[in-house]
């Protein structure tokens, strides 16, 4: 979610390309001064509204909703009620073509302020191969199949860091030097099928527990979720700021 985030906020802003010229891109797309906020946040809305789903070739944008997910992973807390080791491989995040930025400050052309950002979004989910084993609460828990993760009402509240990297003359580059992302549903279900290889009744119970408790599922759950992604997010960053200069993202 953050990562998407992160990656939509460059390219909803830009408008020159890596080599410097200006492609034909999508209308309302436009090139903001750094510091201009209100041009940030409706360039990221024009792309969600307009792109997410089809993505934008001039950029190389691929699609975001879908987005997929090579993996991602959630180790075990043992001072942790929710004890659980969980993972996903290729999975996909649906619903970010819903998403609203309503915050994108913090940043300025010596990159001396932490970047905020913020985003709502109606409903998420995560739906793709999983495993876990553990315990939830009291219980025992372990399976392996198909799991579908719905997210209502999300606020997405991300912090970035960036260090300068001068790269020749007028260009400058920027480098992620850390990433704090909080993720926040007014509502969380769960589905995850094959539980316990398939015992039906053992599985039920399970689903009643977890369903139930959702919110204290889940806030035991979202400093490992908030690690995760924020990994994930750096490695998207870092790729993006790599190879665009602040020159050509921004009117600096």
């Amino acid at each position: 979610m953050e990562l998407t985030l992160a990656l939509v906020l460059l390219l909803g802003c830009a408008s020159i390309s890596v080599n410097g010229h200006a492609p034909e891109l999508p209308s309302g797309i436009e090139r903001c001064g750094i510091e201009d906020e209100a041009c940030l946040i409706n360039g990221v809305n024009n792309v969600l509204r307009n792109h997410a789903k089809s993505g934008i070739k001039e950029l190389g944008l691929i699609p975001l909703d879908p987005l997929r997910i090579k993996k991602f992973t959630i180790g075990r807390n043992p001072h942790s009620p929710v004890n659980i080791d969980l993972s996903f491989h290729d999975a996909d995040l649906l619903g970010l073509h819903q998403a609203v930025a309503k915050r994108a400050s913090g940043f300025t052309s010596d990159l001396s302020r932490p970047i905020e950002l913020i985003m709502e979004v109606p409903e998420v989910v995560v739906k793709g191969p999983y495993s876990v084993d553990g315990r939830v609460l009291i219980l025992p828990i372990a399976g392996k199949g198909n799991a579908e993760i719905r997210l209502k009402k999300t606020k997405v509240h991300a912090f970035i860091k960036f260090k300068r990297v001068s790269k020749g003359e007028h260009q400058t580059f920027a480098e992620v030097v850390d990433i704090k992302v909080e993720v926040t549903p007014q509502h969380v279900s769960y589905h995850l099928e094959n539980l316990f290889n398939g015992q039906k009744d053992l599985s039920e119970n399970m689903h009643v527990l977890i369903n139930e408790n959702w919110r204290d599922i889940f806030n035991e759950l979202k400093p490992g979720i908030g690690e995760a992604f924020g990994l994930i997010a750096k490695s998207v960053v870092d790729r993006i700021f790599g190879k665009l200069s602040l020159e050509q993202l921004f009117v600096v």
